[in-house]
């Protein structure tokens, strides 16, 4: 018998990655587009379907081989029914049908879940925690996002909303996050919208940094995480200041989890972690084995960096999909 694949698509409010992934969960063929979220959730499904077929070209796959389609979208999920009830960043996704709509383009499964949790799958499966049996996923970017997975599944919780870890509060009476949220979150804290936020208030105080120069030169006033780590690179101290404060408070957040779930690994992905590196996870490690209540055999906790990169998802979703073939 041929072998069967899946199609994995990673929603999000500014590109779609699909990719075709095979059983072992090796994405064969990929394809990449702007989302166009501006252009409503009918335009955003016609370019979804064009990645597929971008995807199929690319890795020399029929559509019949396909057994699966597995999307991660985020916002709030409606997983058992295959709809999104509404989308972060991307407006008028209101209870929209996606998975009636994709079974459209091809008459099997669809499988939805929430984008950071088929992310953690896919590091599970084929990435930095394959092996393990638990780990807890954190993925910080624009915000701070993460999955659960305990006994080797992605744990979802009685209402399918399990895995929030970007909004454990960290600090009692803190800020709240850039563009809404919970007080006090981590997300609130360590996000590199919260970064952004405190490296503007410490130059609007007057504090010098190379981040002005940095900016000038890129041509734009956007505070990526690939200017962080050239700030880092140069020691620049309000960069590395306000780092090693959300450094801190991610330490603080990963002893709750250890507190909480005694993994064998957490592992930190998302733009952030991407430009920093080591630089930032082992600043991460060291607080969280000092707030850690159980000392004995701390070191078997490994936390460590994510190594699918944007690809985690796309995996995640299309071996997610697969899975649901077997139930």
């Amino acid at each position: 018998m041929a072998p069967k694949y899946a199609i994995g698509i990673d929603l999000g409010g500014t590109k779609i990655l699909t990719a075709v992934v095979d059983a072992q969960g090796s994405a064969i063929g990929t394809a990449k587009k702007t989302t166009q979220a501006e252009k409503g959730p009918e335009a955003v499904i016609a370019r979804i379907e064009k990645t597929m077929e971008e995807a199929l070209d690319e890795a020399g796959v029929k559509k019949d081989r396909i057994a699966a389609i597995g999307i991660g979208a985020p916002g709030i999920i409606d997983s058992a029914n295959g709809v999104v009830i509404s989308l972060t960043n991307l407006p008028g996704w209101r209870n929209v049908e996606i998975a009636k709509a994709l079974r459209r383009w091809h008459t099997v499964p669809v499988m939805l879940s929430n984008d950071v949790r088929v992310a953690a799958v896919g590091e599970h499966r084929v990435g930095a925690g394959k092996g393990t049996h638990s780990m807890v996923a954190v993925f910080i970017g624009t915000g701070i996002g993460g999955g659960i997975i305990i006994n080797d599944q992605p744990w979802v919780g009685l209402r399918a909303s399990a895995g929030e870890v970007g909004h454990m509060i960290t600090l009692a009476d803190g800020p709240y996050a850039v563009g809404g949220g919970i007080r006090g979150g981590i997300e609130a804290l360590a996000s590199r919208s919260a970064i952004e936020r405190d490296l503007r208030a410490g130059i609007a105080a007057g504090r010098r940094s190379v981040l002005i120069d940095l900016l000038k030169e890129k041509g734009n006033d956007a505070i990526t995480s690939s200017v962080l780590a050239k700030a880092v690179s140069k020691n620049d101290p309000l960069t590395l200041e306000v780092l090693r404060r959300a450094a801190y408070y991610l330490g603080l957040h990963a002893a709750s989890l250890i507190n909480a779930l005694d993994p064998e690994m957490l592992v930190y992905g998302g733009g952030v972690i991407e430009g920093l590196g080591e630089w930032m996870v082992s600043q991460i490690r060291d607080i969280a084995k000092q707030h850690a209540i159980n000392k004995a055999d701390l070191d078997k906790i490994k936390i460590v960096e994510a190594k699918l990169g944007e690809r985690a998802g796309v995996i995640g979703a299309a071996l997610m999909a697969l899975d649901a073939l077997k139930h």
